[in-house]
């Protein structure tokens, strides 16, 4: 992501030049960039403002803005685009830092992560690197299960990799165009035309996209170009919009910064992006780059163009790279929501930032590499005052690593347990012998200090456990492979049917085990996030329509082959379509007309209440963690749904089974119980952990306990 200023190069011919220059250098544009990295930054951080994402747009108008600026300049001046200096520009001002940014992340992944999440990281390092993320980060977001999957410390390089893609046709496009438009006459007219027309296109596809298949759209060049073309129409038409009143431009600008800041504070991450929700921050940002520097406007000293938002827009690029990065392991190594974690993350991403500015982009960009001859630009001594500010900030910093890295060896000694956490320890060893044999273990587990060498499965294979297990093909069932996703024998005296969603799913292992063995066959009818609601739910930001045809389908199924046992199970985690909705209300509502309709065939109905969900251990089981440090207690979330599905199974007659007990003593949820990880991904359970809890899931369904 370009968020260096770009500087010209030189001055248009005489007679194209407006009496201000549009094209000097732009205080207002450092300072919108320190808005959009600031709202980037506070989103990771703080995940407020909840739509503090969309600086990552202003950054696609400001890119658009100033590379094209600089190209169309180059051609009117020499009559040429030199595309071996437009990528050796690019290369020189991007491929520093982010390098630094990603051999740093790999290192810290390789010293900090497990085997699986490495492997994962460095897989996504590679992506990063070759200007792909995007591309591989969409087909991630598209796979059900790696949207509970611990975050990747280098998913913010999609950023870069649309911009990449991006400029390798718009030179071409520029090229073109200015083909068209023959020598001796100027090409802007017909750029602003051709950038109108990508940018209408684009437009177009960004709102069907968004509404189609969201997660693939939020990554796309192709729904992202009419961003940066916006900026670009900006560039060419710069001169022109100079020509309005001087007082009418400064009130667009100003309407700009709010319309950036508004649109930061009222989008959601479930609004489908980009798509037509993109228009506000764009538009904003268009308005900002056409007037910021108006006389009256937001580029004045004491806003856009202070010291300190311009320092900050500076070292935007490098905190841009770093903070993300930076945001995961600190959450990784202190925890995730805590405000010492935000402290610590924003304070560290800045010193980063700053140091990586002075001591990678700035002498990078005062030497000659990749330049002819391998002269550096501009006056030698500026050159060679650079390069030692960055030798001395370089030396400065690995100086503090190496003496704060030594005196947390002398502090904190490799092997060394916390006497909080041995008697924690002791405390467990002997409330262990109190209650059945499932509770001592939870309590136990719920105060462990080393990870088991034992673990089945082991962390190093949790990544991608989920796509393992449901390998066989009946994670959504339909009329395609309903027959194959029956269990057990298939002439037994009882049946039953498991209905829901992939938490519901999850049950499977557990409820075979247990109801196989006295004479039952199981079918399971689940799908991927669909509840057992009769109420519109939306997936990946859009209306889940398919859930609605799903079910319909799996109840009139149930009609036809009368079970004698319907189990229905869900995640309360799904979002509901209209989001003023009473989700309590609704729920309720929704979920007792499907016990009903279940009930009809003269099935009997148990409401197995999803797992309370705990500690995803492939964020939390780091080497410097211990299975402690990943005990939760029940969520919020869990005790409401427990509250009410138990008013829906007492109003319809239903069997509520509230499953706390399996999980959860005294308030405490450990992510490991004996050997055997509870979940894959904080919200499936394991298999193994399922098998290990089957007599005490059989007792319950069945009715013996």
């Amino acid at each position: 992501m370009t968020l260096t200023a770009e500087r010209p190069t030189g001055q248009q011919p005489r007679e194209e030049r407006p009496a201000a220059s549009p094209h000097r250098f732009r205080a207002d544009v450092e300072g919108l960039r320190a808005v959009a990295v600031g709202l980037v930054l506070l989103d990771h951080v703080l995940g407020r403002p909840s739509g503090g994402f969309i600086g990552v747009d202003v950054f696609f108008v400001i890119s658009g803005f100033l590379i094209t600026g600089l190209l169309v300049r180059e051609r009117e001046r020499t009559g040429r685009i030199s595309f071996r200096a437009f990528y050796v520009r690019r290369a020189r001002r991007l491929l520093p830092a982010a390098v630094a940014t990603l051999a740093a992340t790999s290192l810290a992944a390789w010293l900090l992560f497990l085997g699986g999440r490495l492997q994962e990281t460095l897989t996504d390092a590679a992506w990063a690197l070759a200007f792909g993320a995007n591309v591989h980060f969409a087909q991630q977001g598209t796979d059900y299960f790696q949207q509970t999957a611990a975050p990747s410390p280098v998913q913010h390089f999609w950023s870069l990799a649309v911009e990449e893609q991006f400029y390798l046709v718009w030179p071409l496009l520029i090229l073109l165009v200015v083909a068209v438009a023959g020598r001796g006459r100027s090409a802007r007219p017909l750029l602003a035309v051709a950038f109108l027309a990508v940018v209408a296109a684009s437009f177009l596809w960004s709102v069907h996209a968004s509404a189609v298949s969201p997660t693939t759209a939020y990554f796309s060049t192709f729904t992202r170009a009419w961003e940066l073309g916006a900026g670009a129409l900006v560039a060419v038409t710069a001169t022109q919009l100079r020509r309005l009143p001087g007082v009418l431009r400064a009130a667009l600008a100003w309407a700009g910064l709010l319309g950036v800041l508004a649109s930061a504070a009222v989008i959601t991450s479930a609004d489908p992006f980009p798509g037509s929700v993109a228009a506000l921050p764009v538009l904003s940002a268009v308005l900002l780059v056409a007037f910021g520097d108006a006389p009256g406007g937001p580029g004045t000293r004491w806003v856009l163009g202070s010291a300190p938002a311009r320092f900050l827009g500076r070292i935007s690029y490098s905190l841009y790279l770093w903070h993300w990065p930076v945001v995961v392991l600190t959450a990784a190594v202190l925890g995730a929501g805590t405000p010492t974690t935000a402290v610590v993350a924003i304070v560290v991403s800045l010193v980063l930032a700053t140091v990586s500015y002075a001591a990678i982009e700035q002498p990078v960009l005062h030497s000659g590499w990749l330049l002819p001859g391998g002269r550096p630009p501009g006056p030698q001594h500026r050159a060679a005052a650079v390069r030692r500010r960055g030798r001395l900030v370089a030396a400065a910093t690995a100086s503090v690593l190496v003496v704060g890295g030594a005196g947390l060896t002398v502090a904190f000694p490799p092997g060394r347990l916390d006497a909080q956490a041995v008697a924690a320890a002791g405390a467990a060893a002997q409330a262990a012998t109190e209650g059945d044999p499932l509770t001592r273990e939870l309590r136990a587990s719920a105060a462990l200090v080393a990870w088991p060498a034992d673990l089945q499965p082991a962390l190093d294979e949790l990544p991608g456990y989920l796509e393992e297990q449901w390998s066989g093909g009946c994670f959504d069932v339909g009329d395609w492979n309903a027959d194959r996703c029956v269990f057990g024998d298939p002439g037994a005296p009882h049946s039953a049917v498991l209905l829901g969603d992939s938490v519901a799913g999850a049950w499977l292992p557990a409820l075979r085990a247990a109801v196989e063995p006295q004479g039952w066959s199981i079918r399971t009818l689940t799908m991927g996030q669909c509840p057992n609601v009769d109420a519109v739910t939306l997936y990946q930001g859009r209306p889940f329509t398919e859930c609605a045809e799903h079910r319909e389908w799996a109840l009139d199924l149930i009609d036809r082959t009368r079970p004698e046992l319907v189990v229905l199970s869900h995640t309360y985690d799904t979002r509901l379509a209209d989001p003023d909705a009473d989700k309590a209300a609704v729920w309720e509502q929704g979920m007792t007309s499907v016990v009903q309709r279940v009930q009809r065939s003269g099935a009997r109905v148990v409401v197995l209440t999803g797992p309370p969900s705990g500690a995803n251990l492939q964020t939390c089981a780091t080497t410097v963690s211990t299975p402690a440090d990943c005990v939760q207690e029940p969520p919020r979330r869990f005790l409401q749904q427990v509250a009410v599905e138990e008013d829906v199974a007492e109003a319809t007659g239903a069997t509520f089974v509230d499953p706390e007990r399996w999980f959860c003593v005294d308030d405490l949820c450990p992510a490991v119980v004996g050997s055997t990880p509870v979940y894959a991904d904080g919200l499936h359970m394991t298999a193994e952990y399922a098998e290990r809890i089957a007599p005490e899931v059989g007792a319950a369904v069945l009715g013996t306990a």
